[in-house]
């Protein structure tokens, strides 16, 4: 120990007694497992992320937009295990800067130190907001933007200003990387003029799959000169393929993309191109969105250096994360949790749900909270399009500490609850009542919620069965 310089030592205690306080909320099966270690070990030295940072050998990728991180970096952790990597996560999706410590934490040995020869990659996903704040720290080799939507405006404000702030986090980067960005998105894509490192672009090319409803375009709307964007191809809100006819300023073609994309009720098949090459690929989860974040790994992983056989043989083996159209079986009736926190989601989610006939019916719980994590102002529901459900016949329940507020928003929406209850779990299980043998239960719920349903159903005592797909 007599070569250690005192931050040195400070980071090993910080680091031993994080460590510790994680191992003891296991043991007493506590929340916060995946924060309070980051808080402990923070307090103890000030600028511990930053020396964490400096000794990943393989260096630092964060993952960061309004919607997909968690399932990105499981899909990157996925890929990047079977390439050989050792690296540390938080693919629990704890994404500020106590949860990124606390990752760090819980990956040293007693003493406060890694492994010989492992844990020398960090990947993290970052919170939109924090990002900006602990870019410099983390001082990332990849940084991957996925989009950036209307989300917890009490918290993040408008898109326009999370916009500024990457872009003067990117310009001021203090050493040279890659940065992989999703040119669907205009706001995301104005970081490409910022970098002057390399820039490894994704996105999706298939037509088939436009819509027409524009006034979805809501977030990004004007070029950087307040001219007014054009959009040929729209995929979901302002996703698509944009231009401005007063300027030069267009969506680049992507390095990376989804081609011949089928969507089912509980799955997506699509090609991966990257470059010159193509992959038939399939995952069992439903949703456009889990194509975006599929791409979204492979971009990344490619800007690591994985070759794309691998790349593409992993995607075709991902699971489902945690709360993220997880499905869990009780007495014989399926419960999918599907996380819902902004409008974008939300009416995504919805097309999920949406069966191929009217005739089918939609059993359904609604959960809206309003803790920190979810966003304390919830009026982010009126600007998702519930009405698309109101041609079927859903059987529907609400619940959460907001019930009162989703129960109007879904009446406006011509769909009145069978039920309003704050108690989640009484909620779930009246929710399951009218559902036989072999039928499904699909949860809506936010990010609070969602941790609620996934305790209630993983600590009944032998009855629930969890079938992650």
């Amino acid at each position: 120990m007599s070569g250690w310089s005192m931050n040195a030592l400070k980071d090993r205690i910080a680091l031993v007694l994080g460590r510790l306080t994680g191992q003891i909320l296991h043991l007493r099966r506590k929340d916060g497992a995946t924060a309070l270690p980051g808080l402990v070990s923070g307090l103890i030295s000030k600028n511990l992320l930053s020396s964490l940072s400096k000794n990943m050998t393989d260096g630092v990728v964060t993952i960061s937009g309004t919607n997909g991180k968690t399932t990105t970096t499981n899909f990157l952790n996925f890929i990047l295990n079977n390439a050989g990597f050792m690296f540390v996560t938080n693919t629990a999706g704890s994404n500020l800067e106590r949860g990124l410590i606390s990752a760090y934490a819980n990956s040293v040995n007693f003493l406060g130190g890694y492994p010989k020869n492992k844990q020398r990659l960090g990947l993290f996903e970052v919170d939109e907001a924090e990002l900006a704040r602990t870019f410099d720290q983390l001082r990332p080799r990849v940084a991957t933007f996925l989009n950036l939507f209307r989300d917890q405006l009490d918290r993040y404000g408008e898109v326009d200003s999370l916009v500024s702030r990457w872009q003067e986090m990117v310009k001021g980067r203090s050493e040279p990387g890659c940065i992989v960005i999703n040119v669907d998105d205009p706001n995301v894509c104005k970081l490409q003029k910022c970098m002057s490192g390399d820039v490894i672009t994704f996105g999706i090319e298939d037509e088939n799959l436009k819509i027409t409803e524009l006034y979805n375009v809501k977030d990004a709307r004007f070029c950087e000169m307040g001219n007014q964007l054009q959009y040929d191809v729209l995929y979901m809100s302002h996703l698509g393929k944009w231009r401005c006819n007063c300027c030069t300023t267009a969506r680049p073609d992507p390095m990376v993309s989804a081609q011949n994309i089928i969507l089912k009720n509980d799955s997506c098949i699509f090609d991966l191109v990257v470059k010159e090459f193509r992959y038939k690929i399939s995952i069992d989860m439903p949703g456009l969105y889990v194509i975006y974040d599929a791409i979204a790994a492979a971009a990344t992983a490619y800007a690591l250096g994985v070759k794309t056989d691998l790349i593409a043989e992993s995607l075709n083996q991902v699971k489902a994360p945690h709360g993220r159209q997880e499905i869990f079986v009780a007495d014989q009736k399926e419960i999918r949790i599907l996380l819902t926190k902004n409008p974008t989601g939300f009416n995504e989610t919805i097309k999920i749900i949406m069966p191929d006939s009217k005739s089918v019916g939609i059993n359904l719980l609604a959960i809206l909270n309003d803790g920190i994590q979810d966003g304390e102002d919830v009026s982010w529901i009126y600007d998702a399009d519930l009405e698309m459900l109101k041609k079927y016949n859903v059987d529907l329940v609400c619940s959460g500490t907001r019930a009162s507020d989703f129960a109007l928003r879904w009446h406006l929406a011509g769909l009145d609850p069978r039920l309003v209850c704050s108690d989640i779990e009484v909620s779930l299980y009246k929710a399951l009542d009218n559902i036989s043998p072999g039928g499904r239960l699909e949860v809506i719920a936010t990010y609070t919620a969602m941790l609620q349903v996934r305790s209630i159903l993983t600590s009944s005592s032998g009855e629930v069965e969890n079938e992650i797909l």
